[in-house]
């Protein structure tokens, strides 16, 4: 039996805290998410992904790193576990909870998950002016990858217990049920053009 970790408790926390009807996945012997969660007549499996590293992360002072590479590092990482929901024809997020930085921000900033789903943001100039801004390159979710996330999202502690957040992944084999999903989950619905 695993040890459960520090995420996955606060995750646990969050669905008592809201009433959400879920439960543990059994493990098995292949990769499976950690989690189902029932939405009215919905299930949604989720993966459950924690932040350890320091790298860059300077409590006192001045922090360096790339946007969104904690992120996309996480995404990496589940990839297994997600694919198995989408196998079955199941929606199934990503939810990435910082034990790094106790403001919840290094690293899991919104600009950190959509430059890691959706590229690092790009801007053209011509003549100094700007032509265009858009979403480029390092990419982790496109119409020919990672398909299976349906979203990745943001569990963070909060004086109250704890927040969810989901950014929708555009390119979801599975959407997730948006209306059936309760307020107490924050949506981020994308559009990029």
């Amino acid at each position: 039996m695993t040890q459960q970790t520090e995420s996955e408790a606060l995750f646990e926390d969050f669905c008592a805290q809201h009433h959400l009807d879920w439960k543990p996945i059994p493990r098995g012997s292949g990769k499976t998410p950690d989690y189902e969660l029932r939405f009215v007549n919905e299930v949604v499996h989720v993966e459950i992904e924690q932040i350890e590293s320091q790298r860059g992360f300077n409590p006192g002072g001045v922090h360096t790193r790339t946007v969104g590479s904690h992120v996309r590092h996480k995404i990496s990482e589940a990839r297994g576990q997600l694919q198995a929901a989408a196998k079955v024809g199941l929606p199934a997020i990503l939810l990435i909870h910082n034990t790094v930085d106790p403001l919840q921000m290094f690293g899991t900033e919104t600009h950190d998950f959509l430059c890691a789903m959706y590229g690092e943001l790009t801007v053209r100039i011509a003549n100094g002016q700007v032509r265009e801004s858009f979403h480029g390159r390092n990419a982790k979710l496109r119409n020919d990858a990672n398909t299976s996330f349906s979203g990745v999202g943001h569990l963070r502690r909060v004086a109250t217990g704890a927040e969810v957040k989901i950014f929708e992944n555009i390119y979801a084999s599975n959407p997730l049920p948006f209306a059936k999903i309760p307020a107490c989950i924050e949506i981020v619905r994308i559009e990029v053009g």
